[in-house]
């Protein structure tokens, strides 16, 4: 599962081994149609990963990663307030139809661990890392006042994580509409964790304040 020297023969094998997945799922997966997908040969391709669980294994943790790290772990990484950015990547992600083409994963994942406590183990970890990355995120939201602050942010990002995979899991078995109904459900559990603010009086700083009834301007 090492990467090798040539970043985009390996890039290549990944996406085309995500392709082979979502279509096949990983015990009808081919390496020769993975190769033939990328455009190299087996050669090419044993170079970089010594057999085909370690190249499933390998593109799945990479397209989750970017999944989270665009989804959850990037707006978080900004100055100002994330909460709305969190909110708007995910509605878009929703609306174009990326997460439908990443439904598939939860299923791929139990497919691959369920014998193969190494891998298991691997990719228990890298969420356990990502969980860590969100709520560290969240954690200096509140610190900096958008997040409430008896927020158990760890919680929050093993809830959010654990949702939206959820969410994504249900496809298989009702109307893909549903991942829609359920990622609103999802925002609107993000809206509840803003911290709340004095609407009220910013509206007043915008306003000259009334002289007191009864006095005119300029009279003691």
């Amino acid at each position: 599962m090492t990467r090798g020297p040539g970043p985009s023969t390996y890039t290549r094998l990944i996406e085309a081994t995500w392709e082979e997945l979502r279509e096949r799922g990983f015990k009808a997966a081919r390496l020769d149609r993975i190769a033939a997908r990328a455009g190299v040969t087996k050669g090419a391709l044993y170079h970089h990963f010594p057999d085909k669980r370690s190249l499933a294994v390998t593109t799945l943790l990479e397209t989750m990663g970017r999944e989270i790290d665009q989804l959850w772990i990037q707006p978080l990484a900004s100055e100002g307030d994330p909460l709305p950015r969190l909110s708007a990547g995910l509605a878009r992600h929703i609306a174009t139809g990326e997460a439908c083409t990443h439904h598939s994963l939860p299923r791929l994942i139990a497919e691959l661990v369920a014998h193969d406590p190494a891998a298991q183990l691997l990719i228990s970890e890298r969420l356990a890392h990502w969980r860590k990355r969100l709520g560290t995120g969240l954690t200096r939201a509140r610190h900096a006042g958008f997040v409430q602050a008896d927020i158990d942010c760890e919680a929050a990002a093993l809830f959010i994580l654990s949702a939206w995979e959820g969410c994504r899991e249900t496809m298989r078995y009702a109307h893909p509409s549903t991942l829609s109904r359920c990622g609103q459900e999802l925002l609107r559990y993000i809206g509840a964790l803003r911290a709340p603010t004095d609407a009220a009086a910013s509206d007043r700083r915008d306003v000259a304040p009334a002289p007191p009834a009864g006095k005119r301007s300029g009279t003691a």
